[in-house]
């Protein structure tokens, strides 16, 4: 009986071990939305404020783009390399899926910033490029 038991232990431990897994490599595999940024560098606004602008569109089977449409787009910022992204803003897409929201450069050192939109309706978590704003 004590040997019986030990062996139905032992499979349901494997089998919640390979659910686990591949329940895991699932979420990792969901389709990801395409942002497509200006970069900033080229958008300055005033001395220490850039323009940021993207798109998000999200891709459908038969191969075309739909626009991400009044949805939320976080935007990340991170001040040091072993810092970690902290949210700034939210801001929503228009019609067409294009958000624009102002970003800052530190009058001393080095600001990241990133756009980063949150799994949803069967796409992954979506990061777009990061962006690196300071002054010479």
């Amino acid at each position: 009986m004590r040997t019986v038991r030990t062996i139905l232990a032992a499979l349901v431990a494997a089998l919640l071990l390979v659910g686990g897994l591949s329940a895991s490599a699932g979420a990792g595999s969901l389709p990801k939305r395409v942002i497509d940024e200006v970069p900033p560098r080229t958008k300055q606004v005033s001395y220490n404020a850039f323009k940021l602008k993207g798109t998000v569109s999200e891709p459908q089977v038969d191969g075309t783009l739909l626009p991400y449409a009044g949805q939320k787009v976080k935007i990340l910022k991170k001040a040091c390399g072993s810092c970690k992204w902290r949210t700034v803003k939210k801001v929503k897409t228009n019609d067409s899926g294009v958000f624009k929201t102002r970003i800052y450069a530190p009058d001393k050192g080095r600001w990241k910033w990133r756009s980063k939109v949150d799994h949803s309706n069967g796409f992954g978590n979506t990061k777009g490029k990061v962006w690196t704003l300071y002054f010479d």
